[in-house]
């Protein structure tokens, strides 16, 4: 009988020694991992010894966590009433296992604007969702492989990480790519990597967390100052599906800048037949116009120079859908046909460089037209005979047009 106690209490110490060995190993244990525990009774039956086992399997629980949530770069783009701007944001899982999160975006400040708005989520109470895998690594890894444990499903993924997928390296913040997935006898998986690790090969108990990038689109609403530029900051928040105490904001948000030009028009004249005119002229082609102070006769001819400029020297800062209009006073002028050749109206598209173009003022293809005593001339970039286009930062565009004094 007392060979029978020995021989329990030895294999009993050696089964606990066993379990301390181990236990470090799964300190951090992944969710979906199978823990079997088996006893063994020995005992002498008068003949023989004799073993009978005993085994209860424990599954690991799903521990949620908050993921952590990067705000993108800031963003930049010319306003317009239907600008848009695309945010990233990185969330990365935290938990031992895979989970389904909400995702929204917020707008946390706004200026020169009335209403900016979200053309993802427009509030946090219609989120969107994305799925997150994640796993806690075991015993075995290498620079182009991590070991995990078995996740009880036989397929090529392992709670929900599958090739393809960025995953994050939590004791060093690494990220890498999944080449492949696969299930090992031993009640491991093997994930491997497209290239090695740069840092540390994880030890034991390291939390492996998918990565993955979420979206918003942000409109800027309407301008209220314009030479002012719109900003619009936007942060995003991750909730958990399954415990929505779980949730995460991004410490940063993005900065949304919709660069605003700012065009500014004025109007000189020179009198051709008898030149006169006080103030400070705009020169072009030898020419000088005035601002005042500008006398004429009965028959002289007067040009007028029309000066468009945006005033902005940011890059992005344009205007758009420009022209100019100018009612001629007929009572006193008569506008002059084929002032420029076979054409009435001139146009130069940046005075930094003049080329000019020749309009005439009949309703056809060109730019210009005179109709019902009103100039109507479409500049910019992209101008068409009906629409007008753009002037970037610091571009001026001229108009000149004719008329004899009554």
């Amino acid at each position: 009988m007392k060979r029978i106690k020995t021989i329990i209490l030895a294999q009993l110490a050696l089964l606990g020694l066993l379990l301390c060995i181990s236990a470090p190993a799964w300190a951090n244990l992944a969710a979906n991992t199978k823990i079997t525990n088996t006893a063994l009774l020995s005992y002498y039956d008068g003949s023989a010894t004799k073993t009978v086992p005993a085994s209860v399997d424990v599954t690991v629980s799903l521990v949620q966590a908050p993921v952590l949530v990067t705000a993108g770069v800031a963003q930049t783009t010319s306003y317009s009433i239907s600008a848009t701007l695309t945010d990233a944001f990185t969330v990365t899982a935290k938990a031992n296992g895979p989970d389904t999160y909400n995702y929204c975006m917020t707008i946390t400040d706004s200026t020169n604007t009335g209403n900016p708005g979200l053309g993802v989520t427009p509030t946090c109470a219609s989120p969107l969702t994305v799925a997150l895998g994640s796993t806690v690594t075991t015993l075995g890894s290498t620079a182009s492989t991590i070991v995990v444990p078995a996740d009880g499903a036989a397929d090529s993924s392992i709670n929900g990480i599958q090739a393809g997928d960025k995953i994050v390296i939590d004791s060093t913040g690494e990220e890498a790519t999944v080449l492949s997935v696969t299930d090992n006898a031993s009640g491991t998986s093997t994930i491997v990597l497209t290239a090695g690790l740069v840092g540390a090969v994880p030890g034991v108990g390291i939390q492996i967390g998918e990565r993955k990038t979420v979206n918003s689109t942000v409109t800027p609403g309407t301008i209220i100052a314009s030479g002012t530029d719109v900003t619009v900051s936007d942060n995003c928040t991750v909730t958990s599906t399954t415990k929505p105490s779980v949730t995460a904001t991004s410490p940063t948000s993005v900065l949304n800048t919709f660069a605003s030009g700012k065009a500014t028009l004025t109007k000189y004249v020179r009198n051709i037949s008898n030149p006169s005119g006080t103030g400070s002229p705009y020169p072009y082609a030898g020419n000088n116009y005035f601002p005042t102070d500008v006398t004429a006769n009965p028959g002289d001819t007067l040009e007028y120079i029309l000066v468009a400029t945006n005033t902005d020297t940011d890059p992005l800062a344009i205007v758009s859908q420009a022209f100019i209009t100018d009612p001629v006073p007929t009572t006193y002028v008569n506008f002059v046909s084929n002032a420029y050749g076979s054409a009435e109206i001139r146009y130069v598209a940046n005075a930094a460089s003049p080329s000019p173009v020749d309009l005439t003022q009949e309703i056809d293809g060109d730019q210009g037209q005179y109709s019902g005593s009103t100039l109507t001339v479409y500049i910019g970039t992209g101008a068409t005979s009906s629409s007008g286009g753009t002037l970037g930062p610091n571009i001026t565009a001229l108009v000149l047009f004719q008329v004899t004094v009554k």
